[in-house]
C-alpha cells in the first residue's frame, strides 16, 4: 500500500500567543502536544486550505465543516488563533483570510526517506518529527480543496 507524504503551504508560523507543550505533554500526546494551543500568524497567504507551521497544521472552515460530514474519525480539529502580521496588512490590504482551525491528526507512523514504517492504520498521521501522512482516500478528500501549494510524495511501506 502506498501512502502518502504531505508538505502544505507555509504561510506562516507560530505566534506569540502559542502556548507549548511540557515533555510530558509530548510523551502522553505525541508530538502533536508540543503545541498545546496555537497562534498561527500569516505572514503571506497563497490560498490553500491546509497549512502547516510543524509541529501543526491547520484546516480552512470549508474543509472542517465537510470533514465532519464526512465518514473519517482518526482527526481532531480545536480552535485557534489565526492573525496576520503587518507585513502581510501592508502588502495585502484587501485580502480576506477565512476561518481556520487546528487540526491534529491521531495516527501514527515512522517516516525513513521515501519510506514509511510502524503504520498505526489512519487516515490521518503523524510521525515523531511532525510530518503529515494521509492514504490515497484522504489525499484524495484533501484534494477537493485549495492544494495548489501543497508538495506531495508517494511512500512505500519498508
Amino acid at each position: 500500500m502506498d501512502l502518502y507524504f504531505l508538505e502544505p503551504e507555509v504561510a506562516g508560523g507560530h505566534g506569540e500567543k502559542t502556548v507549548y507543550g511540557t515533555k510530558k505533554d509530548i510523551e502522553m500526546e505525541g508530538i502533536s502536544g508540543k503545541v498545546k494551543f496555537l497562534h498561527y500568524e500569516i505572514e503571506g497567504w497563497l490560498g490553500d486550505d491546509l497549512l502547516e507551521a510543524t509541529p501543526a497544521f491547520i484546516i480552512s472552515g470549508r474543509v472542517e465543516n465537510e470533514l465532519r460530514k464526512s465518514k473519517f474519525k482518526d482527526y481532531k480539529v480545536e480552535e485557534c488563533l489565526v492573525t496576520t502580521s503587518n507585513e502581510f496588512k501592508e502588502l495585502y490590504q484587501n485580502k480576506k483570510i477565512p476561518s481556520f482551525c487546528r487540526f491534529i491528526p491521531l495516527g501514527t507512523i515512522e517516516v525513513i526517506e521515501d519510506n514509511f514504517t510502524k503504520w498505526s492504520g489512519h487516515h490521518f498521521c503523524l510521525s515523531s518529527k511532525g510530518e503529515l501522512v494521509v492514504t490515497k482516500e484522504a489525499l484524495d478528500f484533501l484534494q477537493k480543496f485549495s492544494m495548489e501549494n501543497c508538495d506531495i510524495e508517494i511512500l512505500k511501506q519498508l
